[in-house]
C-alpha cells in the first residue's frame, strides 16, 4: 500500500496526526520503521507528486509487477450503466492481456461483443493493453462494479457462464 496524503499545503495539515491514525489499522510508516509508503503532496501546489510516481514505479519494480500483453485480457468493471442509444456502457480496466476490438468478453453475468471501445479522452481504439482503462459497448447486460472481466473465445460459453451466473 501506498498512502498519498493529500492537501499537505494547508495550514491545518497534520501528517503525523494521519500517520497516527493510520497506525491504529496496522498501517505503519516508514518513517516510523514500518513498511507503509507515505508520500505528502498537494495536488493545488504540484508539490510531491514526482516522489509519488517515483514510489509507485520503485514498488512496482520491488514486488516485480508485470502484466503480459500478449495474453487474452482480464480486467475489472470500474463502473457501468444503461446510456440511451448505446445500451450498457462499462468502464473497465484492463489488467493482463490485450482487449482488441472485436474480442467476445464476460463480465460478471452480462456477456458480448466489444463493438466500440474509448480511452477517456473519448477517441476510439482498436486495442487497449495492460493497465488501460476504456469505456465499451456491447454488452447484453449491465454488470456490476467490481465485476471481473474475462476475454472467452467463443461467444455460446460466453452466453451460457453468463446465463449460469444469473440464475444462481
Amino acid at each position: 500500500i501506498i498512502v498519498a496524503m493529500n492537501k499537505i499545503d494547508k495550514p491545518s495539515a497534520n501528517p503525523d496526526r494521519v500517520r497516527n491514525a493510520l497506525s491504529e489499522h496496522g498501517l505503519i510508516s516508514e518513517a516510523w520503521g514500518g513498511d507503509t509508503i507515505m508520500v505528502e503532496v498537494s495536488a493545488k501546489q504540484k508539490t510531491g507528486l514526482d516522489q509519488l510516481l517515483e514510489m509507485i514505479l520503485l514498488q512496482a519494480e520491488v514486488l516485480e509487477l508485470k502484466a503480459d500483453p500478449h495474453q487474452l485480457a482480464k480486467g475489472a468493471v470500474v463502473e457501468a450503466k444503461l446510456e440511451r442509444g448505446r445500451g450498457p456502457v462499462a468502464t473497465i480496466l484492463v489488467m493482463d492481456g490485450t482487449l482488441n476490438r472485436g474480442d467476445v468478453i464476460l463480465a460478471g453475468g452480462a456477456h458480448g461483443k466489444v463493438r466500440a471501445m474509448q480511452d477517456s479522452f473519448g477517441r476510439q481504439l482498436e486495442a487497449a493493453g495492460p493497465s488501460t482503462p476504456v469505456s465499451i459497448i456491447g454488452l447484453s447486460d449491465v454488470p456490476s462494479a467490481g465485476d471481473q472481466v474475462h476475454v472467452i473465445k467463443d461467444m455460446k460459453l460466453a452466453q451460457e457462464i453468463a446465463e449460469t451466473r444469473k440464475t444462481k
